[in-house]
């Protein structure tokens, strides 16, 4: 515990001039005047160190100046108590003490403010005091957390309980009587010396549970300032640590065990600094003791620090580079030296009564100084035919060996020569880069890595930053060699067959090195990563096959969501960019590499079908080189046309397929023609008849009925009117005007299918569309205004309105992006059908809270629209709908 420089009486002539207003000693002033003056002293205090806080102002000493205005008000406060009781103000048998942040005076704004009131002895006078003077605290307006104690008491009641224990350890002396604070101060000193070992295994568990809820990331979407990886406990738990190990030393302490690093005490320093002043500014923005970083205060809280857009980066996106940068250097700190103490099994290196144990999980081995000057990666060699993490102290050895003998012009050129062959065969690829990058290594071999570090676009959908993506895409590559899950055995199977896996483990770390300039990342990456790989020696063959790689990483993802591979214009445009088979393999692998990294939750069932869906039909159009789409429709029709039995029932499917456009086809198979046919059959004398399949991934629901203006956004507002999502649709007209629209659905909560008794709702509902007896504008409207999942998005999203005429022969496409919300493909075919036009397939997929849907449609003759001042008036009907 730390004694104040307070004073622990005030004099009349030492009052400054609010104070004054406080004290009248001749003819003391009403409980309701002084509470009144009090708060005004307060507010008054609190509002000039607001508004003078400036983008330069140090977090800690704001926090500090902050705990001496508290000081002032508890002083005349406690004051106050000692008077209206008339007991002398020169010992009134009572200490004020401070606990935890107050007790560090780090108090931010809106915190609770953690007192100790303690004494000798519980007399009655005592307890009046002690009252009086914390409900005096509760009227001026603090949030309190408080006890009272004495002496005697707290050696049992306080000292026992190890968070008391913690908060005593930040103890600081505010004012009453100061022998007795002396006398705790004392007692404090004994506590620690007698349950060291205790003290440290505690906190160091905390640590790691902490650590665990959080999923050991400091990389969160909203983090927690406080108790996040990373955060301002992580930090103090290192202080602990070393008042523990040394009296009040805290991280010099850990510093002479030999625990930190040169130059760590400081990089702390400046990490803690910088997260006190966020979470100034979040309590300061939100009034509050919020501690969660939430994505509307980031926006906030940047503008506060003076962010600006600056390279093509938002300054939202900059301020959390450097957040993440600072909570990233503390945590990583604060792991290794948790590590190193075994999880508190080794507290004796802290204690001076234990040493570094000989067993490890850790690759210990001593670093060479003559042989790393030849051989600059060779400690990164070992770790890959190992595969353990290394060890901190060689950690430490490769940081302090790369600043020195590794600075040269000669050493660093051999740094990136020997680099691309760790690389080669795909073994512990990603434990070696994590290795370098913590070590700086990654950073001088490949030097515009550093600017990705903690870089994260500002979006709900990118999970990690972007050099945390790139080592999960790296490792999800890894992965396939050893896995054995049916669902990614089809990628595994293709990472095989790949001999020297160079080129994909360079494409898959450089694929988002683009980011650092910008948007439009996938090209401007392409280009950097050429004068990256030409500085390591790669050839050239090679550079231009990594380098096409990230040029179209996004390639496969975007036709597998968005397009169709049915349809022969957009396979060929796919394929003609992809080049060869070789190039495919590739392509394929990055991309599910990349997706699964994106977010915990990014990768799905259905999204991997359709990648790999876009593989086979891509890989089978390279194989046969086949150019001809007649030839192509052609041979389906035979296939399926062999499904039926020959006779009446083939001829009835031959008519049937007859009147339908090609891609119908290419589209469904043998089993679902035959469903069609019998729902046409159905259809006779009714209106509309509907079908249900139950899929492995999703329900799929047909319609069949006559074709009709809005007849899709019809359909459309029926599912949604009865909570389907839909994930994928596909219209066809027949030549005889009976339409026949596929949908495949999921419940809207994505947990259950659409089971009969829903698809009999359907049915009906649709009925009574049909009859005129429900109006489906109306009825959906009011279902979006009362549906109670509808999700608020966090981050802006603009609405994105995309035409494309150079995919497809035939048909015009729309993508169309836009917040997710109910309804939205029944406002979207509603909009398209008002401008005439016909949509023949739809393709629905989201990110995180932002709907990306694909449109295919023509006009009313079949035709695609390649008019400028036609297309403008359809994104004008959009925009109107959805804006």
């Amino acid at each position: 515990m730390k004694p104040s420089k307070r004073k622990t009486t005030a004099t009349k002539q030492e009052l400054t001039p609010g104070e004054s207003f406080l004290y009248t000693y001749e003819a003391p002033v009403s409980r309701e005047r002084f509470l009144s003056l009090s708060r005004e002293y307060l507010s008054i205090l609190k509002k000039s160190l607001v508004e003078f806080r400036g983008e330069a102002t140090k977090g800690k000493s704001y926090v500090q100046a902050y705990s001496r205005i508290v000081d002032a008000i508890v002083g005349v406060l406690f004051q106050r108590a000692i008077q209206e009781h008339g007991l002398p103000n020169d010992e009134p048998g009572l200490a004020v003490i401070g606990l935890g942040g107050y007790g560090r005076g780090e108090l931010a704004p809106y915190s609770d403010v953690d007192i100790l009131v303690l004494c000798k002895r519980k007399t009655r006078d005592v307890k009046r005091i002690a009252e009086s003077f914390i409900q005096l605290m509760w009227d001026v307006g603090f949030e309190l957390g408080h006890s009272v104690q004495s002496l005697v008491e707290s050696e049992s009641a306080f000292f026992k309980h190890m968070d008391a224990r913690t908060a005593l350890s930040e103890s600081r002396w505010i004012c009453g009587s100061e022998s007795i604070a002396r006398e705790a101060e004392r007692r404090i000193w004994k506590w620690r010396q007698r349950d060291r070992r205790a003290f440290l295994k505690r906190k160091i568990r905390d640590a790691t549970v902490r650590h665990e809820k959080y999923g050991d990331s400091y990389q969160l979407i909203e983090p927690n300032v406080k108790l996040s990886p990373g955060g301002l406990r992580d930090f103090h738990t290192l202080v602990w640590l070393g008042m523990v190990a040394a009296e009040d030393k805290g991280l010099p302490a850990l510093r002479e065990k030999g625990l930190l690093l040169q130059g760590e005490v400081e990089a702390l320093e400046r990490a803690y600094d910088f997260i006190l002043k966020v979470r100034v500014e979040l309590h300061i923005c939100s009034k509050s003791k919020q501690d969660q970083l939430t994505v509307r205060m980031q926006r906030r809280i940047t503008e506060r620090l003076g962010y600006r857009d600056k390279g093509g980066h938002l300054a939202v996106e900059l301020f959390m580079k450097d957040y993440y940068d600072h909570s990233r250097t503390i945590y990583l700190i604060t792991r290794d030296i948790i590590e190193e103490l075994e999880f508190g099994e080794n507290t004796g290196i802290l204690i001076g009564r234990g040493k570094k144990s000989e067993e490890t999980k850790r690759l210990t081995l001593r670093v060479d100084r003559k042989k790393i000057k030849q051989e600059p990666l060779y400690v990164f060699v070992r770790q890959k035919a190992i595969g353990l993490r290394l060890d901190r102290s060689v950690k430490r050895r490769l940081k302090e060996l790369l600043e020195t003998d590794l600075a040269g012009r000669a050493e660093r050129s051999r740094m990136r020569r020997d680099f691309p062959e760790l690389l080669h065969d795909g073994k512990n690829v990603s434990l070696i880069l994590r290795a370098m990058h913590e070590t700086g290594f990654l950073g001088v071999v490949i030097p515009e890595y550093k600017f990705l570090t903690s870089l994260k676009r500002y979006d709900l959908y990118h999970h990690y930053t972007v050099d945390e993506h790139s080592f999960q895409v790296v490792r999800n590559l890894e992965d396939l060699a050893e896995s054995r899950s049916r669902r990614i055995q089809p990628f595994a199977r293709i990472y095989s067959e790949i001999a020297d896996k160079q080129a994909l483990f360079l494409a898959a770390l450089l694929h988002d090195i683009g980011k650092i300039q910008g948007h439009g990342h996938a090209k401007k990456g392409a280009s950097l990563s050429r004068k990256i790989l030409k500085r390591m020696s790669v050839k050239t063959a090679q550079v231009e096959g990594v380098s096409f790689l990230i040029d179209v990483h996004l390639l496969m993802a975007h036709f597998s969501q968005r397009r169709d591979p049915t349809d022969i214009g957009m396979l060929q445009s796919f394929c003609s960019r992809v080049r060869t088979r070789p190039n495919l393999k590739l392509l394929c692998l990055l991309t599910y590499a990349d997706l699964k990294a994106t977010s915990p939750h990014a990768w799905t069932e259905w999204k991997r079908t359709l990648l790999w869906g876009l593989y086979l039909k891509a890989y089978q159009f390279m194989a046969t080189k086949e150019k001809k789409p007649e030839a192509f429709y052609k041979a389906r029709k035979k296939a399926i046309l062999r499904g039926f039995k020959a006779g009446e029932e083939r001829e009835r499917a031959l008519a049937h397929l007859d009147k339908l456009p090609g891609r119908y086809l290419l589209t469904m198979s043998v089993s679902q023609v035959r469903r069609h046919l019998a729902l046409i059959e159905n259809l006779d004398g009714s209106r509309a008849v509907v079908g249900r399949r139950r899929g492995r991934l999703a329900t799929e629901i047909s319609f069949c009925t006559i074709d009709k203006p809005y007849r899709l956004s019809q359909l459309c507002g029926v599912l949604t009117l009865n909570d389907c999502n839909i994930l994928f649709a596909n219209a066809f007209t027949r030549s005889d005007g009976i339409v026949v629209d596929v949908f495949h659905v999921e419940d809207i909560s994505g947990t259950m299918p659409v089971d009969k008794e829903r698809t009999d709702k359907i049915r009906a509902d649709l009925d009574d569309v049909l009859k005129g007896r429900l109006n489906i504008h109306t009825a959906v409207e009011k279902h979006i205004a009362k549906w109670k999942r509808k999700k608020q998005t966090k981050i802006p999203i603009p609405l994105k309105i995309e035409f494309h005429n150079d995919i497809s022969g035939d048909v015009t496409i729309v993508d169309i992006f836009a917040p997710d919300q109910p309804g939205l493909l029944f406002k979207i075919t509603r909009a398209l059908s008002d401008e005439g036009l016909t949509i023949h397939r739809a393709r629905i997929s989201t990110e995180a809270q932002r709907a990306i849907d694909s449109f295919d449609f023509q006009d009313k003759n079949g035709k695609k629209i390649n008019s400028a001042v036609r297309l403008r008036k359809i994104r004008t009907r959009l925009e109107k709908e959805l804006v």
